[in-house]
């Protein structure tokens, strides 16, 4: 019966140290297996997180490793510094990229679209800054004022000089190396002379499409600032008004082959002589027969300079182009 009894109490011993043993061996299992899920979920976590979460984590993962010193880990947990604050990326602002003009500077009437300006701000304070004080939509055109009648003047009635119009180039001051951007045009044989300001392009709604035009300076000439500086190998290309808003080039299409052109860049002036001159038509021409007109500013590898302008005084149905070359 003693045997009996030690027997038994052996087997209950066997019993509790068995479930002991699978207990721990069932705990071991199920820790690891969390323990892989969860490097699994941080794993995942670095692939896919958002860059303000990595932008947490990734520093801490990157460090230059120092002997002695463990790398940290991107799972590995918070440090004792302060929760740092999401970086906030910039959010993403639509460009609207408009082409340059595939045709002849013109100049708009009443019937055609409104041009809507597409230019940024930066480039709005640079035209401006380029204009100087005085505004390039120039002065208000003078108020005609009443005349007293000839019989009521004294005799004999004095005769009054005409005066006559010469060019007025920039001050003379110290030479200072040019910057290529032209200031100053006078033509003497036709009594153009005027301040040349920049100028960008528009775009224009015409039939449900957008098209862009080359601006066209109100009292100036107006230089294409895409076009080549003077001194320089290219095409440099200016434009003016010849029936309106300061009829700069009202008198272009009378320059003759062989006259002198003088621009300034700062104080320095560039002499051109008129190589050729040609009348195209543009109104009702298709857009092939316009873009091909358009080759005369395209950009070239002499340098010369290229004037344009409408024609004729009535209408605009026409561009005056002369080509100069340096003289």
């Amino acid at each position: 019966m003693k045997h009996r009894h030690i027997q038994l109490l052996i087997e209950q011993v066997a019993v509790v140290v068995a479930s002991l043993i699978w207990t721990a061996i069932v705990l071991l299992a199920i820790t690891l297996y969390w323990a892989y899920q969860d490097v699994q979920a941080r794993w995942n976590f670095v692939l896919n997180a958002p860059p303000e979460a990595l932008a947490q984590t990734l520093p801490e993962a990157l460090p230059v490793a120092v002997e002695g010193t463990p790398t940290p880990t991107p799972w590995a947990g918070p440090g004792p510094t302060a929760t740092p604050t999401a970086t906030k990326w910039p959010t993403p602002t639509a460009t609207r990229v408009i082409p340059l003009p595939q045709v002849l500077p013109e100049t708009l009437t009443e019937d055609d679209p409104v041009p809507v300006v597409v230019h940024t701000a930066e480039e709005v304070e640079e035209i401006l800054a380029e204009q100087g004080p005085s505004s390039p939509a120039g002065p208000p055109a003078p108020t005609p004022t009443s005349e007293p009648a000839l019989e009521d003047l004294p005799l004999p009635l004095p005769v009054p000089e005409q005066p006559t119009a010469t060019p007025t180039p920039p001050p003379a001051g110290p030479q200072v190396a040019s910057s290529g951007i032209p200031t100053h045009l006078a033509i003497p044989s036709v009594g153009i002379d005027s301040q040349i300001i920049s100028v960008g392009w528009n775009v224009v709604v015409k039939d449900g499409q957008e098209y862009s035009i080359w601006q066209v300076a109100d009292y100036a000439v107006g230089w294409h600032k895409t076009t080549a500086l003077l001194g320089q190998p290219g095409n440099t290309v200016m434009a003016g008004h010849h029936n309106i808003n300061g009829e700069i080039f009202r008198d272009l299409v009378n320059v003759e082959v062989g006259d002198k052109i003088e621009v300034w860049s700062d104080n320095q002036k560039y002499e051109y002589v008129v190589d050729f001159k040609t009348i195209v038509k543009e109104k009702g021409e298709s857009v092939d027969v316009r873009r091909k007109n358009a080759q005369w500013i395209a950009p070239t590898n002499d340098e010369r300079l290229t004037l344009v302008t409408c024609w004729p005084y009535t209408n605009n149905t026409h561009r005056v182009i002369v080509v100069a070359k340096p003289l």
